[in-house]
Formats: structure tokens, sequence, C-alpha cells
């Protein structure tokens, strides 16, 4: 039977001689601004252990704008499917609805997370992810106020109503906005150690939901409530 609470376990390890990580983070126009900046801040943090390198990854390399006003730059292309990302992030935000209706952007996409070692969506970002098919039968998250949405786009994905983020192999799919800060810290942790997540969170003055399955805004949406 298919869990209905958020799972979570163990996750791949970082592999010995990796040196410097890189993580391609998408950006596009609409794309929500602290969906990817909340986890670059933990993941770019430089009180922490983690060794790595943010690149923001788009359609091309003009300024895309988010939702929120604020303007990102991109340095790499999608389309470049032969630079490797060992992280491939996924943020969410009402750009996502177009995106996922170009299948060369989704087949450049699949590529990325195929190529990845750790995939992270946060929010409606899910439903890029699911359109790939590559998360066919696994457990997923997403953002509680358009639920339904991204389950639309992976009819065959386990999706867990009540979760702040979902582990499931490689994949970690978070609930919406800030839930994705929770879910870099988890990652954080497992990559790096507790100790080192509870410095970037302390450092940041935030408090970590360590518990992936306590969601009160599930609460908030009648979809999800049941």
């Amino acid at each position: 039977m298919s869990p209905t609470v958020a799972p979570h376990g163990p996750l791949p390890k970082i592999p010995e001689g990796s040196g410097k990580l890189k993580l391609g983070a998408l950006v596009f126009d609409g794309v929500d601004l602290l969906d990817v900046m909340g986890p670059m801040r933990i993941f770019g943090e430089e009180s922490n252990t983690l060794d790595i390198e943010i690149c923001f990854v788009a359609t091309n390399l003009k300024p895309v704008k988010s939702s929120q006003q604020v303007t990102i730059t991109p340095k790499y292309l999608v389309s470049d499917t032969t630079k490797k990302y060992d992280f491939f992030f996924i943020p969410g935000g009402v750009g996502t609805r177009t995106y996922v209706n170009s299948e060369d952007l989704m087949d450049y996409v699949k590529t990325h997370v195929e190529q990845s070692t750790w995939t992270m969506t946060v929010c409606t970002g899910a439903g890029i992810l699911a359109k790939t098919g590559l998360v066919d039968g696994y457990n997923m998250t997403t953002n509680k106020m358009v639920f339904e949405w991204p389950m639309t786009q992976g009819p065959k994905v386990n999706w867990i109503k009540r979760a702040r983020w979902v582990q499931d192999g490689k994949y970690v799919s978070s609930s919406g906005v800030s839930a994705g800060i929770d879910a870099a810290l988890f990652i954080l942790a497992e990559l790096t150690s507790t100790k080192n997540a509870e410095a970037v969170a302390t450092y940041i003055e935030y408090t970590w939901h360590r518990v992936a399955s306590e969601d009160p805004f599930a609460d908030s949406y009648p979809f999800t409530r049941s």
C-alpha cells in the first residue's frame, strides 16, 4: 500500500572524490522568488560545510522576472545537456504552467534530472518533475493551495497531501514556498551533518520544521484537509 504520510529515509550520499558539487537551479519568468532563494540561501551559506557551486539555468541568458518583480540573471542554458549537475533544482511559480507545455524544454529538464545525483522541487516545481515521467510510482508533495494542478501532470505519482516535504530515493519535493527551506535543511543535514544544518538555521535565525509530516497548511484547503 502506498504511504499517506510524509515518507523519507536516507538520501544518496556524496560520492567519494566528487569535489565541488554543481547545483543547477532552473529559473524562468514567473518563478516564485522564495522558492528559489530560500533553498539557495541554505545551500550557499558561507558558514556551512557543503562545497557547492550554484548555477542558474534558463532557456536563454536574459534576466528572468520572478512573480515578486525581482529579476534573476542565469549563466547557463537548460538546452546545454552536456553540462552535468550533481544536484538539479526545480522551483515553482505561475511560470510552471507554461513551462510544461514545451516538449523541448521538458526533454532538457528530463535529461538533467536523469544525470543528477539529487533532484529537489519546491511548490509547483513538482509539476515539472512529474511531467517528465521519471517519478511515476514515487512519493511526492507540493503546494497545498494548488495541489490539484501538479497531480494532473503526474497522475501515476503517489501524491502525499499532508507533508512539509517528502524524500523518495534521490528525489526531494517540498510543499509551498517557505517549505523549501525546511527541505533544503533536511538535504544539508543528510549530505553533511545535522549539526551543520542546525548551525545554518541558527545563523539565519530560522525555526527549522524538522518533522516532514507536520504540515499545518494542509488543513487550510479542502482538497488536502481530507
